[in-house]
């Protein structure tokens, strides 16, 4: 199951397995082509608590990824994808996060044996001591490198692994952190630049977000690394006329065009901006029904918005949802009005499934949307261009069929997920093994 490659850029290497992901993970891990993995993978020593210096040197590094978003949504998709293949590449995975995501995760996390361990967010109050129960759960796990989602999890495992030695600490930075735009005290990135001297290494979702972390940030460029999300392609196909029919029955559809918002009900996901361009579109479209797949903070606000402005018929609120293939299967369009995005998994899963989308012209975006190939891109905030914009695509079948058509052979050859795995994996293996060269040398 190696990855094969005809170039040196390492998102345009094709894979000669036909399987999905999971099965990749289940035939890598207990059937076929197990004889070819590494010894640690297909037979890993149990856990030990005599330390770290005395542990077998068969058992394999253990990862702990740090995740403190208590909803899933794009970024929690990414952090699964890694923890559901870590076994394969010789690694035991942990993950520590809020109860509420890790009870959505709990299947996923059940079937891959991923190490689950629940935190409580820290806030103002508790810093101290949930710095304290991080050290302590890294001692107590062992755990040789901790993997960030975000900047206060990178100061939060920082702080602890002082308190220790030895750990590898990488920060994936997932955007350009919105909640911290226009703040005079968490928009200044000086504590940034500091605790940078101690991360390993920035993953950067898109060039985008890169350039957001050497230029707002100051975060040196040996230290970035750009590994762009995927998704596992062959879960996501695009739908045969007769499974769109009954996709759309089942979500109670009849024959109004329909579009799909995937994300977070968060300000920087431009809900808003599409209930202002169901407005604006009006008498034009009067039965246009949009959906919002997805929950967060925002949800009461917009519903409170859309009783205002008389948009309850034509909104409905879905809620968190798994059934991925049928909401997409069942949209006319699939819109994205972000304003502010690293490189968002939902434009690629609407590509997969060879939707139209329209989105914002905005962070990672236009490496996935090529305005006019893709997708089209309007301007972020701009509802009257968002609408517009609608219009167009929903008014002219063929145009939506080409897009469609054009997105899914991108992501095929740009965004498949494994292409995102090996070279995390690949990551964490440099890291532990330096780790594991300089304790050696220091004994």
């Amino acid at each position: 199951m190696k990855p094969t490659s005809s170039t040196s850029e390492p998102w345009k290497r094709r894979w000669d397995s036909g399987l999905s992901v999971a099965a990749w993970h289940r035939a890598a891990e207990c059937g076929t082509g197990n004889a070819s993995l590494p010894q640690e993978v297909r037979q890993s020593d149990p856990p030990t608590r005599r330390g770290r210096e005395n542990r077998s040197r068969r058992e394999s590094p253990r990862i702990l990824h740090l995740h403190l978003t208590p909803f899933r949504g794009g970024a929690e998709e990414h952090v699964l994808s890694l923890l559901t293949a870590a076994r394969n590449y010789g690694f035991t995975p942990f993950l520590a996060a809020p109860a509420p995501l890790l009870e959505t995760m709990a299947p996923e996390l059940a079937e891959f044996r991923v190490n689950s361990m629940t935190i409580e967010l820290p806030s103002r109050l508790n810093w101290i001591r949930f710095i304290a129960q991080l050290a302590a759960m890294l001692r107590r796990e062992q755990i040789d490198l901790v993997h960030c989602h975000s900047v206060i999890g990178s100061l939060c495992a920082l702080s602890a692994s002082r308190i220790l030695s030895g750990r590898s600490i990488i920060e994936t930075c997932h955007g350009r952190e919105f909640w911290r735009e226009g703040k005079r005290i968490k928009g200044n990135f000086w504590i940034d630049r500091q605790a940078s001297r101690f991360v390993d290494r920035f993953i950067a979702v898109s060039h985008a977000t890169a350039r957001f972390l050497r230029e707002s940030k100051g975060i040196p460029s040996d230290k970035i690394v750009v590994i762009r999300n995927g998704r596992d392609l062959t879960s996501l196909l695009p739908p045969k006329p007769q499974e769109s029919a009954k996709a759309r029955a089942e979500l109670g559809l009849s024959n109004e065009q329909t579009v799909l918002l995937l994300g977070r009900l968060a300000k920087e996901k431009g809900h808003a901006l599409l209930l202002d361009a169901l407005k604006i579109l009006g008498s034009r479209r009067p039965s246009l029904i949009a959906m919002f797949a997805g929950i967060g903070p925002l949800e009461a606000e917009l519903k409170a918005i859309c009783k205002a402005a008389g948009l309850t018929d034509q909104v409905r609120f879905l809620g968190y949802r798994t059934d991925l293939q049928r909401l997409l299967a069942a949209a006319d369009l699939v819109v994205l009005p972000s304003i502010s995005e690293g490189l968002p998994l939902a434009a690629v899963e609407a590509l997969a499934a060879a939707r139209p989308i329209v989105a914002t012209d905005t962070g990672g975006i236009p490496e996935v949307i090529l305005n006019g190939q893709t997708g089209l891109l309007i301007p972020p905030y701009d509802s009257a261009a968002l609408a517009e914009a609608m219009h167009r695509v929903l008014n002219d079948a063929a145009l939506a069929l080409r897009l469609g058509t054009n997105g899914r052979l991108f992501v095929e050859q740009h965004f498949d997920v494994r292409v995102q795995i090996e070279d995390t994996m690949a990551l964490y293996r440099d890291l532990t093994s330096r780790a594991t060269t300089r304790s050696a040398g220091a004994a």
